[in-house]
């Protein structure tokens, strides 16, 4: 990795201070906040606000809340309760990486249902990153099952991550070998993407 984790967080800190005429929230891990990527900005949310810039022509502001090592439970106690008192234009989740192999997956699903519930209508939320082998790939497979409480909650826009990430090669990984590089975040920010073009105008 480039930057380490706290050049990240900070940068994001920074970012959230820009004005901009639409507000973008993320929650999430360290994906969200590009660890992995050259740059935070070449991370997936980096790629998304410079999407949504082009395609609404109005400046974005970034308020990302994620933060490196969360859990499902932790974005519940922390992350959520931040959202509810802003008035996003856009919400983008993604939670799971580290609670493959560490979350039951009933628990995970049962925080997921209350996650989804609890979330704005137009929230692009996505499953669970396939991690190509292993056991940490069983084990987030049995996580992906939430991709089925997605389809309890029409309001929320599904991301489709695990089938974006199933055939990642090694020029997509950075050296630490988990997170994505700049060609692996921008084969996350692709489902993203996607789901934005279906969200809205």
């Amino acid at each position: 990795m480039v930057r380490s984790v706290a050049g990240y967080r900070e940068y994001w800190k920074r970012r959230a201070q820009r004005p901009g005429d639409l507000l973008y929230v993320v929650l999430g891990d360290s994906l969200a906040q590009g660890v992995g990527a050259s740059h935070p900005e070449r991370g997936y949310v980096g790629l998304v606000a410079a999407q949504l810039e082009r395609d609404r022509g109005r400046s974005v502001r970034v308020l990302n809340l994620s933060v490196t090592g969360v859990r499902l439970a932790d974005l519940l106690d922390g992350q959520l309760g931040a959202l509810r008192d802003l008035r996003p234009d856009l919400v983008t989740v993604a939670i799971g990486a580290n609670d493959a192999g560490r979350t039951d997956p009933v628990t995970f699903r049962s925080g997921f249902e209350a996650l989804c519930a609890a979330l704005p209508a137009g929230t692009l939320v996505g499953d669970v990153p396939d991690f190509q082998g292993g056991r940490r790939r069983a084990a987030a497979s049995e996580l992906s099952a939430v991709a089925r409480v997605l389809t309890r909650h029409p309001a929320l826009v599904p991301v489709a991550l695990e089938a974006a990430t199933s055939h990642l090669g090694w020029r997509d990984y950075c050296p630490d070998l988990f997170h994505p590089s700049d060609a692996g975040h921008s084969r996350y920010a692709a489902p993203f993407l996607h789901a934005l073009q279906l969200s809205g105008p």
